[in-house]
């Protein structure tokens, strides 16, 4: 009977960690916001919506672009330092909290792809940054 409790503790300890990597899973972009200077019209950008993203522990993809054995990166970031890098307020990507994290994916090869870089608006909303445009993905 111990040893039923210690395997659901650790089961449910392993479930817990899982649920703190907001950016696993599938996503989808759902719409694009043009905060400032951007490549790229809302026409051009529509053209993205409905592609998909994936994130797990093994593998990253967005359309074509591969990371096989991605190395993430997370970092805080409050919103003044969040302007400074993206030139976009907290408001304008719909982010309600103080600061926000940036998934930073690493891979063996260089890897420059939209999706190398997720904003977490909340855990089911992200954004991915390609020529000016902040691509909004919703958890699927």
């Amino acid at each position: 009977m111990r040893y039923i409790g210690l395997l659901l503790t650790l089961f449910l300890l392993s479930c817990s960690a899982e649920n703190d990597k907001w950016y696993l899973g599938q996503w989808q972009v759902t719409d694009a916001k043009f905060p400032g200077i951007s490549a790229m019209g809302m026409d051009d950008a529509r053209a993205w919506f409905g592609t998909k993203a994936s994130y797990t522990d093994t593998k990253v993809s967005f359309t074509d672009n591969v990371c096989e054995k991605p190395q993430f990166t997370l970092t805080a970031i409050a919103e003044a330092e969040f302007y400074s890098v993206y030139r976009a307020r907290f408001q304008q990507l719909g982010i309600t909290a103080q600061s926000t994290e940036v998934l930073t994916v690493g891979c063996p090869s260089d890897w420059v792809a939209p999706g190398a870089v997720l904003i977490k608006a909340d855990n089911d909303t992200g954004y991915i940054l390609w020529d000016g445009v902040f691509f909004k993905l919703d958890k699927v």
